[in-house]
């Protein structure tokens, strides 16, 4: 009830009793949708910070105010030396008056995430400080007072609804006429007189309702502080909500990056296990090499499929074959397939048990963070744990390019011509491995370099099989792949997109690699 009107009729009196006599003196900004008001004559002065933040609009009153020296910015200048001559709120409506001399007035409209300050010639609106509600331009000073019927017989008209009657009440009122209300309409209305004699009683509550912090006329919900001093209950509230909403604006950002981060390890973890059940099932790559071995003078040349026996299950089973191999040849495909198989089993099981703590880590600082109630243990929980980390201008790679994970080691992979320049010249480092199919066009790839520690062969194979398939030799059988360290490779001004001189490089003779049997980050 902090922008109520019935609080704003309590602070009507003090309010005009601040100002009377008093002269605009001050009107700037400097802080963000905050406009700063200030009055004063020979006996004092008097401030009003008004907050039209779209998370929370509020008044806050104080006798002195220090401005900043940089990043302020004076308004409303036409006003300024004009002295204050009534101050009061509008009938039934969430605004407040301040005219001043010369037929012109301040109206402080606190209507929620619409709140505005605006200025006014006679009827007409001429300058506001909230801009994203141009519309206000459009508002006519007399409009702003609201007659309202709220006799008991319109009460009674309107089948005993007090929200039809007294829009102005808000939540709070309402809520509690709810929690009071008998079933006899009659009895009911003494509770709506009751309730609006409570609203002049000019006691102050800040109290939690439904866990939300609210400034009341009302004892209700659970009560934290009460108050008799209108502008004391009006500068607590907004303290104390500016510490609420800042506490909340913290726990959002963090739990916003933890939630990402947990589904992005749930969705890791969901293709692992896909990838290891796929692992498991069927007869795997070893038992159909020993089946075309066992069946190696029966397989007819040139064959691109054969139907086997299984051993295990007796059932037939279909085996695809490269035309241009022989049939043993095409067992020892199976039998290179299978050992690689071996060895991502067991990557993926690691990598598997290594999500899944990742995954209980960030649940328990998800609810950490849930709970907490307090700023200092927020900010203090966020910066142990590394949750938050300052906004980078530079997009992440795995926003740009194709990112797999082998034994903890990243490679990354470039989409397209473009692409491949991007990677190579502005995300790779000197000492990661660059690698690229020899002879043939394809993706630039890159496995990152880990300080200290020499790149394993198994990660260079991969990256390589990886760079062999993204290229345009992918179906063949075997490709030769270029691999140096990235200082080797450089660009030639006015070559095309992804072309670059490579000055010294290893080549590495290996199958094209499916990243489908790898899961990508």
């Amino acid at each position: 009830m902090h922008c109520n009107y019935h609080f704003f009729k309590m602070l009507e009196k003090p309010l005009s009793d601040k100002l009377k006599g008093k002269t605009l003196l001050a009107c700037f900004s400097q802080e963000k949708d905050e406009l700063i008001l200030g009055f004063g004559n020979q006996e004092g002065d008097f401030y009003i910070k008004c907050s039209v933040k779209s998370t929370f609009g509020g008044l806050y009153f104080s006798e002195t105010f220090h401005r900043a020296k940089q990043n302020s910015v004076d308004l409303f200048e036409e006003l300024i030396d004009l002295n204050v001559s009534k101050i009061f709120v509008f009938k039934n409506e969430r605004a407040i008056a301040i005219e001043l001399e010369n037929d012109l007035a301040l109206v402080l409209k606190m209507y929620g995430n619409r709140s505005n300050i605006i200025a006014f010639n006679g009827n007409d609106a001429f300058a506001i400080f909230n801009n994203r509600l141009k519309d206000d331009l459009q508002l006519k000073y007399a409009d702003f007072a609201k007659e309202l019927k709220q006799s008991k017989e319109a009460f009674l008209n309107h089948e005993g609804n007090p929200s039809k009657l007294f829009p102005t009440w808000g939540k709070l009122p309402k809520a509690y006429f709810e929690q009071n209300k008998e079933q006899n309409i009659e009895a009911n209305w003494g509770l709506v007189e009751s309730i609006n004699e409570l609203l002049k009683a000019g006691k102050f509550y800040i109290i939690n309702f439904r866990n939300e912090l609210h400034l009341s006329l009302l004892r209700f919900g659970e009560v934290i502080n009460e108050y008799k001093d209108p502008f004391y209950a009006a500068n607590s509230f907004y303290v104390e909500k500016q510490k609420t909403s800042q506490l909340e604006n913290e726990k959002r950002s963090a739990l916003k990056k933890l939630q990402k981060e947990l589904k992005n390890a749930e969705n890791y973890l969901s293709k692992t296990s896909q990838r290891l059940d796929t692992l498991l099932e069927g007869p795997g790559n070893q038992a159909i090499g020993h089946l075309i071995m066992a069946y190696l003078h029966e397989i007819p040349k040139e064959s691109t499929l054969v139907t086997l026996n299984d051993f295990q299950t007796g059932k037939p089973l279909e085996i695809k074959l490269k035309k241009d191999l022989s049939a043993q040849k095409n067992a020892e495909l199976y039998y290179r397939k299978a050992k690689k198989e071996k060895i991502e089993f067991e990557v993926l099981e690691k990598n598997l048990n290594s999500k899944e703590q990742e995954i209980e880590t960030l649940k328990s600082q998800i609810e950490t963070i849930e709970k907490t109630d307090s700023l200092k243990s927020l900010r203090n929980h966020v910066k142990k744990e590394e949750i938050t980390q300052k906004k980078s201008k530079i997009p992440k790679a795995e926003d740009l390019f194709k990112v797999f994970e082998i034994e903890g080691y990243k490679i990354w992979i470039g989409k397209n011509a473009k692409n491949n320049d991007l990677l190579t010249l502005k995300y790779s480092h000197k000492n990661d491995t660059w690698l690229h199919a020899k002879d043939v066009s394809g993706s630039h790839v890159v496995i990152k370099e880990i300080s200290g520690q020499k790149t394993p062969k198994r990660v260079l194979e991969t990256a390589a099989g990886l760079a062999a398939w993204f290229s345009k030799k992918r179906n063949d059988t075997m490709v030769p792949v270029a691999y140096t360290p990235k200082k080797f490779v450089r660009k030639i001004k006015g070559t095309p997109d992804g072309a670059v001189m490579v000055e010294k490089e290893d080549v590495l003779l290996i199958e094209p690699i499916d990243p489908a049997i790898l899961v990508e980050n």
